[in-house]
């Protein structure tokens, strides 16, 4: 017990103390704190004003946080973890090891979970509120303690293992999110955007199993607190992204089919009602266009150049100001179109 308080007071070496945020618990504590507290208070302070258009920084971020992700992945190849094989890559390096390229691989990875508080950040300054979900705040505020826990006290080969399958989905998830910001023209090279979160469950599986493995492992020193804290949190993740998955995809896949075998006469796939939503074209003033069936109306911009101005998707007509000027005339109350 005095060993493990000791620990607590010094950590793993002075050179780890003397990092960024490494002293103590208190700056990533104040930050969590500070950001949940952002949460409450700014989607009010944002709830009369237009969100902010902050598109081309988001842009220099995700890109960023794919280099930092690439980086990260890179850095554990140069520790040389699978001389011994997959199995054993993260015994190599004991909990109470001292090397320093594997601390500062833990660093950059802490440094990694500390920026992606900013994800939260944006949401609510561009009123993205929907996606504030519990998932999401979980997922980020354990995260950034995590992983300043472990480098303070016990980071070896088994988190380096971890931060390599955690940095490989981020380089694809902000990839994505890079692409998906750059507006309509990017939208038909998007249709991953499902196999993003199988990858994430798939992440969750092999930490899972690989956690077991090396508490079980004879070869694997490694402290067996943040083992078991591992496993739990991953299976907490496991268990959210699951509902996640079902709810964004499985039922709105199973609500498609449905409509697509009838509805109100209207079909998705054919020329029905003089409704053609394959091609550009204009038919009972109708204007269709090709939409990817993952596409957010919420969060894709939609490019209108077309004369009708209109779109369509899901066999849904979305109405253009463009189109709602030209039948109410000049004068026309959108906001109260909208709402009928």
């Amino acid at each position: 017990m005095d060993r493990y308080l000791d620990s607590l007071k010094v950590g793993k070496s002075a050179m780890v103390d003397s990092w960024f945020m490494m002293s103590s618990p208190f700056p990533i504590l104040t930050v969590v704190v500070l950001y949940l507290l952002f949460i409450r208070i700014g989607p009010r302070i944002m709830k009369n004003r237009p969100p902010l258009g902050i598109n081309k920084l988001i842009s220099y971020y995700n890109a960023a946080q794919v280099v930092l992700a690439t980086m990260i992945c890179i850095k554990v190849f140069k520790l040389n973890l699978f001389r011994d094989g997959i199995l054993y890559a993260g015994c190599r390096y004991p909990s109470n090891t001292q090397n320093p390229m594997l601390l500062d691989l833990g660093w950059w990875y802490f440094f990694a979970k500390f920026t992606e508080l900013l994800d939260t950040i944006f949401f609510v300054l561009r009123k993205k509120d929907k996606q504030l979900t519990f998932l999401h705040v979980y997922h980020h505020v354990i995260m950034a303690l995590y992983s300043w826990s472990y480098l303070k006290f016990a980071a070896g080969g088994e988190g380096a293992i971890l931060a390599l399958l955690n940095s490989v989905v981020h380089v694809v998830m902000y990839s994505y999110y890079l692409l998906s910001g750059l507006g309509p023209r990017f939208q038909k090279y998007l249709w991953w955007k499902k196999y993003v979160t199988k990858m994430q469950l798939l992440q969750f599986v092999l930490m899972l199993l690989y956690c077991a493995w090396t508490h079980n492992s004879p070869r694997c020193q490694y402290a067996s607190g943040f083992t078991y804290f591992i496993f739990i949190n991953v299976t907490i993740f496991l268990i959210l992204f699951l509902n996640f998955y079902y709810k964004n995809y499985k039922i709105k896949m199973d609500a498609k089919k449905e409509y697509e075998k009838t509805q109100n006469g209207v079909r998705t796939s054919k020329h029905t009602n003089g409704i053609n939503d394959k091609n550009y074209k204009k038919e009972n003033g109708v204007c269709s266009q090709v939409r990817n069936e993952t596409d957010d109306v919420d969060d894709v911009p939609c490019e209108v150049n077309q004369a009708c101005g209109d779109f369509m998707k899901d066999g849904k007509v979305f109405l253009s100001r463009r189109t709602a000027s030209a039948a109410y005339g000049p004068n026309y109350d959108f906001d109260s179109i909208i709402k009928k």
